[in-house]
């Protein structure tokens, strides 16, 4: 494929933000005084099997205060994120814009009355954020045909939907929906999620080309990822969604991403102290970097809307390495073929960029003051650096690769990388 692809911008800027948000963000994970069920907090009403009406009343108290767009896309951006992603509606049914197709919105039926959507996205534009929407277009557990998860969700309340109560979900509210988003935000991407084989038996081939038609009629360049229907994608996807926190081992024809956590749930949950270093997020980015594919790191805000201290802290931490090594991850290539070898892996991932001709050594495991073998690599850069002080570094051709010699130096830098410019 040549020329200019609607992906070409989600291919080059690798790394965005996910935000999972929403009614369940206010008990955090916590009902009536207990842990709940479900370890994701958004799955709240399934795991503990909240009764619709009594699920519904966290609107009526749905006053997130501490709400700050511009805070929260500064803080992407900070972060080196060049995207921004959000749940729209998720699989509670309940939609942070005026949608028209049911009351059951941020406007209609909580006292916030303002449209998270929309100062989202003008947030996204003025700092230069691409912004897309996570739907659930499967899962809708308000009660107005969606289906359910009987893994969790299934009793007199909560049934799966006869096929004439899904497809009247499906015309009155789930295109209804799709069409108000294009039409209000104008959005870069959908994320679709589907994930086991009950979803085959309502998200059809026939439903995926209708959805992507719709979308499609109103943006050519609006994004579709794969798990609209994880079994059997629609040929006209754009690009490949990974389940959740799945790093792979090899890259993919089409564009590609993984959505994983900070810490274990998607949602704000305040009993999860699982929480990831920094380092090991920096290392989902850059291994699936060097394999061609994108990182998407997910936040879930408080109930008040501001972010806990510990999702700051990383992501400005991931922020300071991207502030030195942003150009060895955005607007890279994957690492050439030749030099994909388990030698090599042993000690890191490697990044490449076309122009100017540079391969960036990725370094996780080494040892400060030895030489470094760069097993493929058969050629000598003209300049070899240490990205984060400039630090000039000896490398040396030999037979079965190019030796690097590592500064002592190195001890002081967390995940380091060698540039090595070519002409």
């Amino acid at each position: 494929m040549t020329g200019k692809q609607p992906t070409d911008w989600f291919s080059h800027d690798r790394f965005g933000m996910f935000v999972h948000w929403g009614l369940y963000s206010a008990p955090g994970g916590v009902w009536n005084g207990e842990k709940a069920n479900h370890p994701y907090s958004e799955w709240l009403q399934a795991g503990n099997q909240v009764p619709r009406l009594e699920y519904r009343r966290l609107a009526e108290s749905f006053n997130p205060t501490a709400f700050n767009a511009d805070q929260w896309i500064a803080e992407a951006k900070r972060a080196g994120m060049r995207y921004f992603l959000i749940t729209a509606k998720h699989h509670d049914g309940f939609a942070l814009w005026p949608s028209k197709a049911s009351p059951y919105n941020v406007i209609d039926a909580s006292p916030f009355k303002r449209d998270i959507l929309a100062e989202l996205t003008e947030a996204c534009r003025k700092h230069g954020i691409r912004i897309g929407f996570y739907y659930s277009h499967w899962q809708d557990w308000e009660g107005t045909g969606g289906d359910i998860c009987d893994r969790y969700l299934k009793n007199d309340e909560y049934q799966h939907p006869t096929e004439e109560q899904f497809q009247r979900y499906w015309q009155e509210k789930c295109l209804v929906q799709v069409s108000e988003l294009m039409d209000a935000y104008d959005p870069a991407f959908f994320w679709f999620d589907t994930w086991n084989k009950d979803s085959y038996r309502y998200i059809t081939a026939e439903r995926q080309d209708e959805l992507i038609s719709l979308i499609k009629s109103k943006s050519d360049d609006c994004l579709v990822n794969s798990r609209i229907q994880f079994l059997q994608p629609s040929s006209r996807v754009d690009y490949l969604s990974m389940m959740d926190n799945e790093f792979p081992e090899k890259g993919f024809e089409k564009p590609w991403e993984t959505s994983g956590t900070l810490n274990h749930s998607w949602g704000y949950h305040a009993l999860d102290f699982n929480w990831k270093p920094s380092s090991q997020l920096v290392k989902y980015l850059v291994g699936n970097s060097s394999l061609g594919g994108n990182y998407q790191l997910n936040v879930g805000p408080k109930g008040d809307g501001s972010f806990e201290p510990a999702a700051v802290r990383r992501l400005r931490e991931i922020g300071a390495w991207m502030g030195a090594h942003g150009e060895a991850v955005i607007g890279t290539e994957a690492c050439p073929p030749a030099l994909r070898t388990p030698a090599n892996q042993r000690w890191g991932r490697i990044t490449a960029r076309a122009n100017p001709s540079t391969i960036y050594l990725h370094l996780w495991d080494v040892c400060p003051g030895t030489a470094l073998q760069v097993v493929g690599l058969d050629k000598t850069p003209t300049t070899a650096w240490l990205m984060e002080t400039g630090q000039p570094v000896s490398v040396e051709l030999g037979r079965d690769g190019l030796w690097v010699q590592l500064p002592a130096e190195v001890a002081g830098i967390g995940l380091p990388v060698i540039a090595l410019q070519f002409t």
